[in-house]
């Protein structure tokens, strides 16, 4: 089952996210696998009405190995409306799919408009 965690960032901000994937608390290596990220205003609406996609493959190294994962959001993705929605984040290896993370993402008004 999906871990529940809401994320929050600044319109325009540029963030990284970090994870570990974990099984009975033992370190799940992630090489070579994809995460495939995306961003809903419903989580009902087509993949094609995304307000953000990225993929990404994990790299062969020894945070990959360790289960340690990355998910960098450019000023470009957060370019969006100031708003809650919906996100889910997918492991992908093969034909192996699971639905790891998901909630709710808040993009928050910045103090200074850039």
């Amino acid at each position: 089952m999906a871990k529940e965690i809401n994320l929050e960032i600044v319109k325009k901000d540029s963030k990284t996210f970090e994870f570990r994937l974990t099984r009975n608390g033992v370190a799940q290596p992630i090489n070579g696998w994809y995460i495939y990220f995306s961003v809903k205003t419903d989580f009902n609406d087509a993949d094609s009405a995304a307000l953000i996609t990225k993929s990404y493959q994990f790299p062969n190294n020894a945070e990959s190995t360790s289960g340690v994962g990355y998910l960098a959001l450019t000023s470009s993705d957060t370019n969006i409306a100031i708003g809650e929605y919906f996100y889910d984040m997918k492991l992908v290896d093969g034909s192996y799919r699971e639905t790891f993370i998901r909630g709710h993402l808040n993009v928050l008004p910045s103090i200074r408009i850039a």
